[in-house]
């Protein structure tokens, strides 16, 4: 989430170098490429310290690049020095507040910012989200559970986007995910199925699962059966163009693995995303289809007697609603069902990690979600959300500030068996 701005400038309280140095900054945030924002800034010596816009450019791209740190000293100063009158500084730091679950703290300086807005418009709506985000963190800051969320490292994680993570059925510690395929040969900026483990010291180097499964299109990993014996996943130009598949792993000769159609006829082209293969009685789903409740609902196929489906049926509107529903995990007990939704009823920010109970004695229907709280959540979208067979350690995909970069790879270590998956 970010927001644009525009301030009055004042060219003549600047030399000429400074002039254009500002300008090269004004394109390069424009651009998104918040880094080099940064560097241009801190080059002109004293520059952000004369001018309220370099000022304000730095401290939004230090918040962008997660160095949460310099980005409030900025802001202070900033605000301490008479920028307290531009309301963009006391949303960022806000922001920054928010991305450290200083929730009170960021609730007050959202308020200042909100002071200054007619209440209609985007930037009205965004605003109110996010003080609907900080009053839930608040609400879910109440857990006495220790659960320690840690980032697997730079071995795994990288400046890119790294996402999906799929911890092996067989429970040996290692963990498939999908990232772009930069460093291992593949195209710039497309994605491949890459593996991990761990280790004594840590989470060794990620790899390439197979250099036979993964090409020049975009693979991403989907699910894995619970014998280890199918990888689903999706290869495509776009992930609107493509088609999802199944792999057993089977070699016909040295260059070519074997790779089937899934038995349920998804796709990308009609939105069908983040399926979920390994519950026992269903495939799930994620959809934009005409009957849902508004953006991507979520839905089921029931597993028939002859091995077919039964039709997608949307799991209603306790589950759904007007926001996105995504990324569906079933448990072991068949009845837990965790997913991410960026509704702000239950989000933190962004999107967030969610269970619900389907009622087995009942129509089948579902519980309200419960939002699964801090730290699993944060102010940031945390997504792919999956518990490991040895019932003591989950892991999810976030963008949370304290990462290298995009989405990266987390692991949450529970300090009791979570029951659902005994």
């Amino acid at each position: 989430m970010r927001l644009l701005f525009i301030l009055l400038i004042l060219p003549n309280l600047l030399c000429g170098q400074d002039r254009s140095r500002l300008e090269s900054a004004r394109l390069q945030y424009a651009a998104g490429e918040y880094a080099a924002v940064v560097q241009t800034l801190r080059l002109g010596r004293g520059l952000a310290k004369e001018d309220t816009e370099a000022a304000l450019l730095l401290a939004v791209s230090l918040f962008h690049v997660n160095d949460l740190t310099a980005a409030k000293t900025e802001l202070d100063n900033l605000i301490a020095r008479g920028g307290g009158d531009l309301p963009l500084a006391r949303f960022y730091r806000g922001r920054v507040y928010h991305a450290q679950n200083l929730f009170t703290e960021a609730m007050v300086e959202y308020k200042k910012f909100a002071r200054t807005l007619d209440q209609s418009g985007e930037t009205w709506l965004t605003i109110t989200t996010l003080l609907r985000n900080v009053d839930n963190g608040l609400r879910a800051s109440g857990g006495t559970e220790q659960i320690l969320v840690d980032n697997l490292g730079p071995a795994v994680n990288t400046p890119g986007d790294e996402f999906g993570p799929i911890p092996s059925p067989s429970g040996n510690g290692r963990v498939y995910f999908t990232a772009h395929s930069s460093g291992l040969g593949g195209p710039e900026g497309n994605t491949d199925i890459l593996v991990t483990s761990a280790s004594g010291d840590g989470w060794v180097s990620r790899t390439s699962l197979n250099p036979l499964l993964n090409t020049p299109l975009n693979e991403n990993l989907v699910d894995i059966s619970q014998n280890g014996n199918r990888l689903y996943y999706f290869r495509g130009e776009t992930m609107m163009n493509g088609d999802y598949l199944v792999d057993t792993f089977r070699q016909d000769n040295t260059t070519e693995l074997v790779t089937l159609a899934v038995e349920v006829p998804f796709s990308g082209r009609t939105r069908d995303v983040t399926p979920f293969f390994s519950a026992d009685d269903a495939v799930y789903f994620a959809s934009d289809r005409p009957d849902g409740y508004g953006g991507l609902d979520l839905y089921r196929r029931e597993r028939l007697a002859d091995g077919t489906f039964g039709p997608s049926t949307n799991l209603g509107p306790t589950v759904n609603g007007p926001y996105d529903e995504i990324c569906p995990f079933v448990a072991r007990n068949g009845r837990t069902l965790y997913f991410s939704t960026n509704d702000p009823e239950f989000s933190i920010g962004g999107f967030d990690v969610v269970k619900s109970f389907r009622v087995i004695n009942g129509d089948g229907q579902f519980t309200l979600p419960e939002n699964v709280g801090l730290p699993i959540n944060s102010a940031g979208d945390d997504t792919h959300f999956r518990l490991a067979p040895d019932t003591f350690t989950g892991f999810l995909a976030s963008d949370r500030k304290d990462g290298y970069g995009q989405r990266d790879i987390y692991a949450i270590y529970y300090p009791t068996a979570r029951l659902e998956m005994q």
